[in-house]
């Protein structure tokens, strides 16, 4: 027998490592020594965890796929939104704010409007501007007075332009304009000249799968009603409802519970049966009426926005009398330069609480559960002046000055 052979013969054989549990001295040698340790001795025996214990494979698989599932846990986790969120939009020439829009489904964005007619697209989860879904002013010189929503169409009214109402259909595709051909509201002679011509503002009715109807209110005093088809939105129905104001239309809303529109002339207040298409006397009042609220649960209850400097909401209860009737409460705030709010000054409603920004800034909140204790619940100050407040998702968002500001815990305390 060779020397090589028989030093191979006497040479130890390398045990090999086998998936089998360890002896008791093993055990006491692999006890947790620390992490360095233990991380070296899992080399030698891939059974080990980090703390030197005997793991299964069917335990590692599972601690494997928890850790997965963990971590994409993780990555799915809501970002916590802060208290204040501004979202800018583009500055342009004679693109002062003028209307914030909520679609009726969820998953679609918030839509800012400016007095030029551009329109801008806000995420309201992420709370963010949709930069590609931008549709600014077509180079088209048009006024707009007043927008609302109809289910997921924006409605935009014209006093001057081409025409009187532009369509806004919101999707999750690009956007697009569809202008009306119908122009219903002529100015009268006199005031031809004037910058009071076509459509001064706009009520919401209702929406279905295929169709939408709203309400336009003009400078030349009368209100029409609008019937579209969604799929040919350039050809609605236009039908004059019976009621001529005393001047130019100021403000209207739909209630649904008596199928009425109240509309306001400034100062007086008129209640239209549609069903009867009857028109009773109006109600005077010694402030200008410039918003109307019929409150979306509680149809009874009619919240008007006036031109006052210390009480600029006023509220009605149907069960307890008309218009003619004093208010049930008003309230307001004053302005830190004691000045009027702009016509164009618009709050929101949610519950029984009602918001509204002001030109120096000033956001509010007011509970009116209690009509004998109005309760001002918040109240905050922003760097930028306010056109529009709304609720949305339980949040409120503001829009002024070419800025949206989502007021993430305004209700919440």
């Amino acid at each position: 027998m060779s020397l090589r052979t028989l030093a191979r013969l006497q040479r130890p054989r390398r045990r090999e490592l086998k998936s089998e549990p360890l002896s008791r001295e093993q055990s006491v040698y692999c006890e947790d020594r620390g992490p360095p340790f233990n991380e070296v001795l899992q080399l030698y025996h891939p059974n080990l965890d980090r703390h030197g214990s005997i793991v299964s494979l069917r335990s590692r698989r599972s601690q494997r796929a928890s850790s997965l599932s963990s971590e994409s846990s993780a990555d799915q986790e809501v970002v916590r939104l802060p208290v204040l969120k501004r979202v800018p939009l583009p500055k342009t020439p004679y693109g002062r704010s003028r209307r914030l829009l909520i679609p009726a489904s969820d998953n679609l964005p918030l839509v800012a409007i400016s007095m030029r007619a551009d329109a801008q697209f806000i995420n309201r989860q992420d709370q963010f501007r949709l930069t590609l879904n931008s549709l600014p002013n077509p180079g088209v010189q048009q006024h707009v007075e007043d927008a609302c929503v109809v289910g997921d169409i924006v409605v935009l009214g014209f006093n001057s332009g081409p025409s009187q109402v532009t369509f806004l259909p919101v999707t999750t595709k690009a956007p697009r304009r569809i202008d009306s051909k119908a122009l219903p509201h002529v100015s009268p002679p006199r005031l031809s000249g004037s910058s009071g011509e076509g459509v001064r503002c706009l009520a919401a009715m209702n929406a279905t799968a295929g169709s939408v109807e709203f309400f336009t209110g003009g400078h030349d005093r009368r209100i029409f009603k609008w019937s579209a088809d969604t799929q040919s939105l350039e050809e609605p129905t236009v039908t004059k409802i019976g009621a001529f104001l005393d001047s130019g239309v100021s403000a209207m809303a739909y209630r649904h519970d008596d199928n009425s529109l109240v509309s306001s002339d400034t100062k007086k207040l008129y209640v239209t049966d549609l069903t009867r298409s009857h028109t009773p006397s109006p109600a005077q009042f010694s402030n200008y009426v410039n918003q109307i609220h019929v409150h979306p649960q509680i149809p009874h209850l009619t919240l008007l926005e006036v031109r006052h400097l210390d009480h600029q909401i006023a509220m009605f209860d149907r069960r307890m009398g008309g218009f003619d009737k004093a208010p049930c409460c008003t309230f307001g705030y004053r302005n830190a330069n004691a000045k009027f709010e702009p016509s164009y000054t618009k709050g929101g409603m949610h519950h029984t609480f009602f918001a509204r920004g002001h030109h120096d800034g000033t956001v509010v909140l007011w509970d009116f559960r209690n009509v004998k204790n109005i309760v001002t619940k918040r109240q905050s100050r922003l760097t930028q002046e306010v056109v529009h407040t709304v609720v949305a998702d339980s949040r409120v968002v503001t829009f002024g000055d070419s800025v949206v500001t989502f007021l993430n815990d305004f209700l919440r305390s």
